[in-house]
């Protein structure tokens, strides 16, 4: 049966990347898509964006963070026991050192399930933490002409999975193991109908309460 990821848990309901949304999500999906920054100070948030307001997450503190959100109590991840099910956790890396990209995995090595996936944009920060990880990983892209490069991947790596701008499994050179293939973020029903139908892994949607009704 093909795997529904919530997109951030249900944001068309409750606010993205909030353990409250995260863990209602379960009610309609099997994994739920999360994405964790670090913090000045060492610690994990639930969160997209590369900044608040003007300034960089990586340069505040959790607790400037709190001030800015008003509370920061719903993303902050400090256990595994704050969401109740499966997660596909995406690490944002994008304006991280590489000394800070070592100690938001090294965190990360303690949240962990075996039932997770981790994944990211950052393909070289995954193929080297991927030997310390219980949990399964993947890597994320959304250009055609990384199809091929991915493709190389796999061929030496029978366990990676692929995270997939969805219209990508559409062409003609896209020949990754859809066993091992995650689609996002699909919101069209048409789309998601058709998709199910393919013998891929998964697919990720802002809407699963919605989608689960198309799944047999």
């Amino acid at each position: 049966m093909k795997k529904i990821f919530g997109h951030r848990g249900l944001p068309k309901i409750y606010e993205e990347n909030t353990f409250t949304g995260i863990n209602k999500a379960f009610d309609y999906c099997d994994y739920v898509e999360v994405d964790v920054r670090l913090t000045k100070d060492n610690n994990l948030i639930l969160f997209h964006d590369p900044n608040i307001g003007n300034d960089l997450i990586k340069d505040l503190t959790l607790n400037e963070i709190n001030i800015a959100l008003e509370s920061s109590q719903d993303i902050t991840l400090t256990s595994r026991e704050q969401i109740k099910g499966k997660v596909n956790f995406e690490i944002k890396t994008d304006t991280l050192t590489d000394t800070e990209i070592d100690i938001l995995y090294q965190k990360m090595l303690g949240i962990f399930d075996a039932g997770d996936i981790v994944s990211s944009f950052n393909w070289k920060s995954i193929q080297s933490f991927k030997s310390l990880f219980n949990c399964r990983y993947g890597i994320i892209f959304d250009k055609e002409e990384d199809i091929y490069q991915a493709q190389s991947l796999s061929n030496h790596d029978d366990n990676l999975f692929f995270m997939v701008k969805h219209n990508l499994i559409d062409s003609r050179s896209f020949n990754l193991p859809k066993e091992r293939t995650v689609l996002w973020t699909v919101n069209n029903e048409n789309d998601f109908q058709r998709y199910i139908e393919m013998d891929i892994y998964g697919i990720v949607t802002d809407i699963p309460d919605t989608m689960q009704l198309y799944r047999k």
